[in-house]
């Protein structure tokens, strides 16, 4: 199992070689790479975005660190086309060839919210069903994850919508933080998933109340409880912390510091782990 952190906030603060070179240096393997910004669109210029991927994906070689998962840009909308002529649509589409070309085995695409009335299921069902020529062609997954007040609150829908999208190149992922905030407890959300369709996640921390993003262990989550659901449903997947919150408002020179306590606290996780699925 290797343990990787999502990118985003230090490459923001810091450009991306000196952001991967503290990652590594942290004691992390490899990264979740995320193509999100607030609002709408990518985080990054995805025009020429072949180009973008090869040089990362050099920094990474050079540096000894592998791209575990991704994310995708959140700019798509309800309304808006499946297909390239749609810049959101071609946005998410690049970020998947991108995802690919660094290695990444999966890459998060979040659902699409639609009004009152609207078919959830039909609406997502070609939204991701138009993506799936594409995840073949770059030999990529893509995760569906539980978000917040979406439809997915409860495992066993998740599970349903993965089974209906039927092909190997969907995969769920779940946010442990989501999974508490609707309701269900982390470590019962996991366990009610089908088995073999959880392939990534998401690992953070909430109070119980919002959204985080936070270290485990500093928020209110039973992380023994919520390893050993992993261990049990049989989990292949790495690690990935999305702790982005917990660098808000933060000193630039505290950044490497917390982000070695970060890491130190995913293998605190991952030896859990390793000992939880020996005793099962």
């Amino acid at each position: 199992m290797k343990l990787s952190i999502e990118n985003f906030p230090l490459r923001q603060k810091f450009g991306e070689e000196k952001a991967l070179k503290m990652i590594k240096d942290a004691g992390f393997d490899g990264i979740d790479y995320s193509f999100n910004v607030a609002g709408n669109g990518s985080a990054i210029d995805l025009c020429d975005h072949t180009r973008k991927a090869k040089e990362v994906k050099r920094m990474l070689d050079s540096l000894g660190l592998t791209c575990v998962q991704a994310h995708a840009p959140f700019g798509f909308q309800y309304g808006f086309k499946f297909n390239m002529s749609d810049k959101s649509f071609s946005d998410t589409v690049r970020a998947m060839e991108f995802a690919a070309l660094l290695g990444a085995k999966n890459i998060v695409v979040h659902c699409i919210y639609v009004p009152e009335n609207t078919d959830f299921f039909d609406c997502n069902y070609n939204f991701y069903k138009a993506l799936e020529p594409y995840a073949q062609d770059f030999g990529i997954s893509i995760a569906v994850e539980n978000l917040v007040n979406s439809i997915f609150w409860r495992p066993n829908i998740l599970s349903h919508f993965i089974r209906l999208l039927e092909s190997p190149v969907f995969s769920a992922c779940v946010d442990v933080g989501h999974a508490a905030l609707m309701g269900i407890p982390p470590e019962e959300y996991i366990s009610g998933m089908d088995k073999g369709v959880l392939k990534c996640v998401h690992i953070q921390d909430t109070g119980g109340k919002t959204d985080d993003h936070l270290i485990p262990y500093q928020g209110v989550h039973n992380w023994d409880n919520i390893i050993k659901a992993l261990a049990k449903y049989g989990y292949k997947g790495d690690l990935s912390l999305e702790v982005i919150h917990c660098f808000d408002n933060l000193p630039d020179e505290l950044y490497f510091p917390l982000t070695t306590y970060a890491a130190q606290v995913g293998r605190v996780l991952i030896n859990k782990f390793e000992q939880f699925y020996k005793s099962n």
